[in-house]
């Protein structure tokens, strides 16, 4: 690949944002490559966070994807504690706040999503955090002693990886969520079922249907109170509510945006020379004839690598089945496909795990999801993805 006076300019220094500059270089891009992010740390892996971080295995540190050498070395430019100001198409430049400019070859957005915050009275008390950083991760880390009280606000798998690894920590931990099932966006109801079935055996009280009306203290949280009135005494409050696609700076520089950054089946925007990847990137998926945002890592690894291969000109369609898995207590949840798509989910059994196949009105297989040992479910999870990428229409 020739070298081009202007360099690939990477907004975003996440996960996805950092692996496609490795992706270019090992594809062939010898030009420059600047990759700026927000955050001040390294590029660092997210899900370890809240696992092995939480259970005292594993340092934020540990997390960085690359040593900071690695970057100099690769003729990566990182410039972290950045924020862009915004995209100029016209002059083909990436403006800084502060006034520095960048010229790019092409530009590829990893902004990925942002949380969605915790608007009731008391949000702001110490105690009361959310886990997105290591930062954050460290905070929770140090709160799980054993014998406190923790209160998890949200349900879903982040949510419910923070109660497995407090439980774990000897902690009292009770979840609340609004919906009436956890893992809502995620997995059919008879999995998520089989999932809460698993922490409540093991004393997690999960509540579905609640409404938190606020937190009480004075300096830091003392209890979430419900809506009911009743007040759940705790020593620390831990909120996962979601996230949101970073598809501002896209938005105002004229781009295509729909639940994130819209792209074709390349993760090329409506400009040729702008690429999107990651939570951020809303594709057209040709597997599944529609537009699809995902939120996990498997996502921000692949997506890197064919964002990277189109920025070089490869013409290649991004088109993996989705999947991912969340490691609690001593069993595997994997999900492959989408299960939400599907009508009816159907439930096999292999040794002392669970296969759920999710099949929409015609029969046709739209996702799969196994809890169990990773040796049982590994090997059918991989075959229903070759399956689903045969039959998904």
């Amino acid at each position: 690949m020739t070298t081009c006076q202007e360099p690939i300019v990477i907004v975003g220094a996440g996960h996805s944002g950092a692996r496609a500059a490795a992706a270019l270089r090992k594809h062939g891009w010898t030009g420059g490559i600047s990759l700026v992010g927000e955050e001040q740390c390294l590029p660092y892996d997210r899900p370890p966070l809240s696992k092995a971080v939480l259970l005292g295995k594993k340092t934020g540190e540990q997390c960085a994807l690359y040593a900071g050498s690695w970057y100099a070395e690769n003729g990566i430019d990182l410039l972290l504690a950045q924020s862009v100001d915004r995209i100029d198409r016209h002059s083909v430049q990436v403006m800084l706040q502060g006034g520095r400019s960048l010229a790019y070859h092409r530009l590829l957005l990893a902004t990925g999503s942002s949380i969605n915050s915790l608007t009731v009275s008391g949000a702001d008390l110490n105690g009361v955090l959310p886990l997105r950083t290591p930062q954050h991760a460290h905070a929770i880390a140090d709160s799980l002693q054993s014998g406190s009280r923790l209160v998890v606000i949200g349900g879903g798998v982040i949510g419910l990886e923070v109660a497995a690894a407090a439980l774990q920590r000897g902690c009292t931990v009770t979840v609340l969520e609004r919906a009436p099932q956890a893992m809502g966006r995620s997995v059919p109801a008879i999995v998520s079922e089989a999932v809460v079935a698993e922490h409540r055996h093991r004393g997690v009280d999960v509540r579905f249907g609640v409404e938190v009306a606020s937190l009480d203290g004075t300096i830091g949280v003392q209890s979430v109170r419900l809506s009911t009135g009743e007040a759940l005494p705790c020593d620390i409050v831990v909120y996962g509510l979601g996230v949101r696609p970073n598809a501002d700076l896209a938005a105002a520089a004229g781009l295509s945006t729909d639940n994130g950054i819209r792209t074709d089946p390349y993760l090329r925007t409506d400009d040729d020379r702008i690429f999107a990847c990651g939570d951020v990137c809303c594709y057209d998926s040709r597997l599944y004839k529609r537009a699809i945002r995902l939120e996990n890592w498997r996502n921000a690894e692949d997506q890197a690598d064919t964002a990277a291969r189109n920025m070089l000109g490869q013409q290649v369609p991004f088109d993996a089945v989705p999947w991912f898995w969340s490691n609690q207590y001593d069993f595997a949840l994997q999900v492959a496909g989408l299960p939400s798509l599907g009508t009816e989910t159907k439930v096999e059994t292999i040794g002392r795990s669970r296969l759920f196949l999710s099949t929409d009105a015609e029969g046709v297989l739209r996702g799969a999801s196994a809890i169990g040992s990773i040796r049982d479910i590994a090997g059918p999870i991989k075959e229903f993805k070759t399956a689903l990428a045969a039959t998904a229409s």
